[in-house]
Formats: C-alpha cells, structure tokens, sequence
C-alpha cells in the first residue's frame, strides 16, 4: 500500500474506447473466418475490458405456400439460450505480425457453454441476455404444468424475432422479415483478451482470427413449441367448434377447422401469448405412455396449419387452413390432458436456416500511459531486456469413443509446464442435419424416467448436441497419471447416470477443477445435462508440470443398459502460457 512516506511506482494514464473493424469482409456466414487486427499504433490496451461488437440475423428457408407439401412451415427460432452469440463461435486464435501462435481454443462454444452452465446465477443470466443475445426465464412465457423452468422458451420479447404485441386477431402469414437482426456485444473468453494486465500491443501487434460454426449446431426452437424436450410446457388443447357452432370434444374419426386452448402455461385472453404463428403446422399428444399418443390425421386432410390466432371469450382460439379429419381415436380434453406441439421442422423434407454475421467491430479499452514510460521500455529492451507477459489459457485434446465402448481410456498428450485443472466434456459426436438438431427426436435423452409421465417434463431431448457433455450410462472413472491411480479409488457416477440422482464426489472433484479453472461454480443444477469430469492438479496458486508424464482418464460404462452415443471427448487443460519478448523475436512458453 501506498503512503505520503513511501514512493509508489504507479504512473497516471488516459483510457478510451477504439473500435477496430474486421479486415476480411463485411458480412460473413457459417464455416467462415472473421479476422480482427489491432495495429501496432494501439500499443496498449486493457485486455479484460475488450468486447466483441457485431449484428446477427437468421435467415429461415423458403416457407411453403401452402402448408399441404413437405415445404418448410415457419416457426420460431433462435440461437443457443445460454450462449447466445458465443456459439457461433467454433474456434478462437490469436497471432503476432510474424505469425507467431500466442493463443488458440478449440471448440471455443463448447468451451464457453460449460462456463456458462457453471458460473451462472440469476443476475449473470440476466445480463448475457440484455447484451450476449441469449435468453432466460420469463414469467409471461412459464409453465404452469410443474415442469422444470426452461431459459429456452423466451418467444415473449427475443431478440431474432418480432416481439410480443397485443394485437387481436394474428392473421398475418410468419414469414423472413419477422427475423430481426439481433446487435451483440459480448466478451471473448480467451487468455489474453481476458487478462487482467496491460497488454503490450506495440511489441507484438495481434491478429484474432474467429472461425464461425455449422449451422446444425446453432439454431434452437422454443421449447413451449416442441414435442420432445418439455412437451407440459405446450399448449394444451380444449375443445374444437363443431359443424353448428357449438365448442365441443372431437369424436372418432372427427374432424375441426377451429379449436381453442385451455388456460394453462400462461395461455390467457391475449392472443399473442400463444406459441405458434400463422403458418405452423401443428400436432396433438396425449399425456400417456407410448407412441399411439400421438393424434394421427388422415392422408387426404393434410395436417393442422394455422390460418388465424384470435381471442373467443376468455380463450384463445386457434383457426386453419381447412378442415382436418382425426384418424381413429378423437380428442375429448375433459378425459386426458392434450398437448399441441409443433410439426414445422419434423414434417418438412429438410429445415435449412442459416445466419447471417455483419458489422463486426473488436472494442478495445486503449491505454495511454506518460510518453517517459514507453521510452523507458523501450530503452530497457535495446539494453537486452526480456519482457515476460504470463497468461492463463485452455489447451484443447480431443478424443473419440464408440458407444461400444464399454471401458474407454482416453490418453491426453500434455505438454504444458503449469497445469492448473483439466475439464473433459463427452460431447456427442452424431452428426444430426438441421431438421434433425432443431426437432431433437433422435438426440440423446436428458431425462430417463421408467415412464414418460413421471417425468416432470414428459420427455426431455439435448437441443445442444455436440455443444455439451452427456451422461449417457456412464458408472465411473478414475485418473492415472505421474504413475499413481487419481483419486485412489474410482469415482461412481451410478447414481448421476440414472438422471434422477446426485453423486457427491463426482461434484466435489468437479468443484475443484472448476476453480482452479478460473470457473467460479454458482450452479450445478446443470451437473447432468452438460456433463463434465474435471481434475484439480493443483491448488490455489500452485501450478502442476505435466510434461514427460503418461496422462490418461479411465472411464467405465458398465451398467446393464448400453450407451447409446458415439462421443467426441474434448480435454481442457487450464494452464498458465507466457509470451517472452526480446528484441524482435516473440516466443510462447506452454
């Protein structure tokens, strides 16, 4: 601490914001690169306060005329409702003028979704959807059902779509221009845009290079809307209007061309609160066990698609296209409890949007020091001065399993003198279009009940595939490593595998390395649906040397029930980097 007795080193300095423009284009889409380059006469700035600026809007395929062809119907749609703009983002690099390698992160999102899950409460939520385009919990969009709050069902007020507005009756068609272009600022989660010191930019003047993510791994649908993930977050069916005008159930082998919802999971007298939009196609499903749930129509009456969204007393009433005839059993909502969902994506031929990224601008924080400082370093570095700039950063290690797997040892080739923690997530390595990523009906199950009504969400599928971890009937692991078993004894995950329980010492284990991860753990409620192992290798502000040691994780899936997913394991190894600078030369100590 500073005293009027004791000389302080510290200098005054002047700050401002500098916007930087990417140098490679103005517009860019998925698979390709957007590149940032700070000229050397920004010589420093603060790396914790840089953001990256940019536009993003979806882009829906062309929509049917009709709603009777296999043409895509319109539904909503946005990005990923944790990460928002940080899942277009595949990888992160970063170089000097000569081309130096200083920094690179792998699967960056899948990176960031894990810190998100983790390192998240009310009031972070809050603040990555005012400015990071993601999404949370709305009391206006809620489910009333006993279901698990969803962040992914905010249609209320998104920012990729027109928002709510109290207009009765909605008769106009859904189509492209209810897409919005969203503005995200967000920060980069990498070591050195992250870093708490000043960076010496004039030394080594940087480059960031982004490239952009698929789109099979991006777009998400509401959940109020789908079948497979929380389907008692739908809206419920009431009743149809019947050939003179009275509301009645539909019997077998009925048919309606108008219907209204009952007043469940905010469907109230607004007729803006429904999920659906003009041009959906729609689908019933009972709340029973089984496939024959499913409400079948008959080939020639086509399918459900909305005409018109209106207000009919206290209710919301739903009117389409034409007339639909049920296909054996009918709907009677005083006898079962009806879901309607949304059949845009699962009866069209392909569901192919796409997004697309402008006005891409780096805000950087510039730092002015007094002009005496500069030529102070400077002449320090003429003499045969070293400057060492340390930074903690994540080293990616990818390894894949089958799901015949039935004991999987994943050896990690590290070769980092101060390890810190390592984070292994098993992503799921299918390779699902975008029909298949959006619908959900074939991606891993989240929630495995003995019977679909026991679960509070029905059925509950991974929206996020390859994006997050997966259990998938894991029993346990163990590490080996420096030639002793880590932890001496395997660590069960029996009871996390059954999705419906707790393991202490996997979140325990967990705990640590996420900490020692610069990952400050306020949830774990998401412990089973992004699922992560970690190890701690060292505590505080210890570092581990892991070169010239045999790494590997051991993993054992040996419950009675098969795995059902290949896996892409992706290995983060948190570390501390150092970038030495002497004379003209920059190298990068790992």
């Amino acid at each position: 601490m500073s005293s009027y007795w004791v000389a302080s080193d510290k200098i005054p300095v002047e700050q401002k914001s500098v916007r930087i423009p990417a140098e490679n284009g103005t517009n860019y889409v998925a698979g390709q690169e957007i590149r940032l380059r700070l000229d050397p006469t920004l010589k420093f700035f603060n790396p914790e306060e840089t953001y990256l600026e940019f536009k993003v809007k979806i882009n829906p395929p062309t929509y049917s005329a009709s709603g009777i062809d296999q043409l895509p119907c319109p539904t909503r749609l946005t990005l990923d409702a944790e990460t928002g703009g940080q899942c277009l983002i595949r990888s992160l690099r970063i170089h000097d003028h000569n081309g130096v390698l200083l920094e690179e992160i792998e699967n960056y999102n899948t990176l960031v979704a894990l810190k998100y899950d983790y390192h998240t409460n009310e009031s972070l939520r809050n603040k990555r959807a005012m400015t990071e385009g993601s999404s949370k919990h709305m009391l206006q969009t809620r489910g009333t059902m006993g279901n698990i709050k969803s962040l992914a069902n905010n249609w209320y007020n998104s920012p990729y779509t027109t928002n709510f507005v109290e207009t009765n009756p909605i008769n106009a068609s859904f189509t492209a221009s209810d897409f919005k272009t969203a503005k995200i600022c967000m920060p980069l989660h990498s070591g050195i845009l992250s870093s708490s010191k000043i960076f010496p930019n004039m030394l080594m003047p940087i480059t960031v290079t982004l490239l952009l993510e698929d789109t099979n791994k991006v777009f998400r649908m509401n959940d109020g809307a789908m079948r497979f993930r929380k389907l008692t977050l739908n809206p419920m069916f009431l009743d149809r209007k019947n050939y003179a005008g009275a509301n009645a159930s539909v019997p077998t082998n009925g048919s309606f061309s108008s219907m209204r919802l009952r007043q469940r999971n905010n469907i109230g007298e607004v007729a803006s609160q429904c999920p659906f939009v003009v041009g959906e196609k729609l689908g019933f499903q009972r709340y029973v066990d089984g496939s024959a749930s499913v409400v079948a129509f008959k080939n020639a009456s086509h399918e459900p698609v909305i005409k018109e969204i209106t207000i009919d007393g206290s209710y919301v009433r739903i009117n389409l296209n034409a007339s639909v005839e049920v296909d054996g059993k009918g709907m009677n909502s005083a006898a079962e409890d009806i879901f309607v969902f949304s059949q845009s994506v699962a009866d069209s031929t392909s569901y192919d949007p796409t997004y697309t990224i402008s006005d891409v601008n780096l805000i950087v924080q510039q730092v002015m020091p007094p002009a005496s400082y500069e030529s102070s370093m400077m002449r320090k570095m003429k003499e045969g001065g070293v400057i060492n700039y340390d930074f903690e950063s994540f080293t990616t290690y990818k390894f894949s399993q089958l799901s015949s797997d039935r004991v999987a040892n994943i050896r990690l080739p590290i070769n980092n003198s101060r390890c810190k923690s390592i984070l292994c997530v098993p992503t799921d390595a299918t390779i699902y279009t975008n029909k298949e990523a959006l619908n959900a009906k074939e991606t891993y199950v989240e929630s495995n009940f003995t019977n679909l009504t026991s679960d509070p969400d029905f059925q509950l599928r991974s929206n996020r595939s390859g994006l997050v971890g997966i259990v998938d009937e894991v029993s346990s692991y163990q590490w080996l490593y420096d030639g002793r078993l880590q932890p001496n004894r395997q660590i069960p995950l029996t009871k996390t595998a059954t999705t419906k329980s707790i393991s202490a010492q996997h979140l325990i284990e967990l705990d640590k390395a996420l900490s020692q991860s610069g990952i400050t753990a306020h949830s774990m409620v998401k412990f089973n649906k992004n699922f992560v192992i970690g190890r701690a290798l060292a505590l505080g502000d210890a570092v581990y040397d892991a070169r010239n040691k045999d790494f590997s994780l051991q993993v054992n899936y040996e419950s009675a029930t098969a795995p059902t997913k290949n896996k892409l394991w992706l290995s983060f190894v948190h570390h501390i980097r150092s970038i030495r600078v002497s004379g003209n030369s920059v190298s990068v100590v790992v």
